[in-house]
């Protein structure tokens, strides 16, 4: 595994370490999945709408539409699986492996661990959306501490994450209809043709105005984001957004006395 250097100076400014190579390439085939996907199946959900036949037919239209639709849908369903293995490993080297070494793996503990990773919501991410609220409604004049990934991230990971199971399978159905009409009732084909549709309606929805404003077009962001690309963030967003974590890179790399309030807006 590629070492990256917690912070890093360019410019004169101070970037923090977020995330990897390696999660930035699952990301852009994420994005870029859904993107395709959006664009070949919608206009199909709505045909009788001035804007879809062009959509399509930029696409290939029936010809050639229906084919990247279904190429793009099996690339997302490969990545999520990818993902949820590696995951799943990563998990059990890290983890599992050295409680069983110490002795001490039992239900509780490997609960425990599982609770720990990262992306699992905690308590401090409760207290970090009470502190927010209270931000927002003026009765408190601090915003919240995010640790390593704050509720927005973990909110925004797993709107996506539980999503695929539900959008993909229905798709599969639907891509094989007429073999599995053969062997299933016709509502099956109906309530996957409502998953797929609406689900993909709503992902879209959240991904394309929550997602995107937050991470490119509020204030601060735009024009957009760069730690997509980068991996890194700028010291005033990781102050803005990850305040504990900054003070404990800050801390660790002997930088407390650098250490700069936090401070709304960036």
């Amino acid at each position: 595994m590629a070492a990256y250097e917690p912070i890093i100076v360019k410019n004169g400014k101070r970037y923090f370490y977020r995330f990897s190579a390696h999660q930035r390439i699952q990301h852009v085939i994420l994005f870029t999945s859904v993107i395709i996907l959006a664009l070949t199946g919608f206009p199909l959900r709505h045909t009788d709408e001035a804007w879809s036949k062009p959509l399509y037919d930029f696409f290939g239209g029936p010809d050639l539409a229906p084919t990247i639709h279904r190429l793009a849908g099996t690339v997302l369903l490969v990545l999520f699986v990818y993902h949820t293995l590696y995951w799943l490993v990563l998990f059990i080297q890290r983890s599992i492996i050295p409680l069983y070494r110490e002795g001490r793996l039992n239900p509780w503990t490997a609960l425990q661990a599982f609770g720990g990773q990262v992306m699992i919501p905690n308590g401090n991410d409760g207290r970090d959306l009470v502190d927010t609220f209270k931000f927002l409604f003026y009765i408190s004049n601090k915003p919240s501490r995010s640790y390593t990934m704050s509720w927005r991230e973990k909110f925004d990971y797993f709107a996506v994450y539980w999503g695929i199971p539900v959008i993909g399978p229905a798709g599969a159905v639907l891509w094989w209809r007429d073999e599995i009409s053969h062997i299933v009732p016709g509502w099956v084909l109906n309530g996957a043709y409502i998953m797929h549709t609406d689900e993909s309606l709503l992902a879209v929805l959240f991904l394309f105005f929550v997602h995107w404003y937050n991470v490119h077009y509020a204030p601060e962001k735009f024009p957009g984001a760069t730690v997509w690309l980068s991996g890194y963030l700028s010291e005033p967003e990781m102050m803005h957004e990850h305040y504990s974590e900054y003070v404990q890179q800050m801390t660790e790399a002997g930088l407390a006395a650098e250490i700069k309030k936090q401070h709304f807006g960036v």
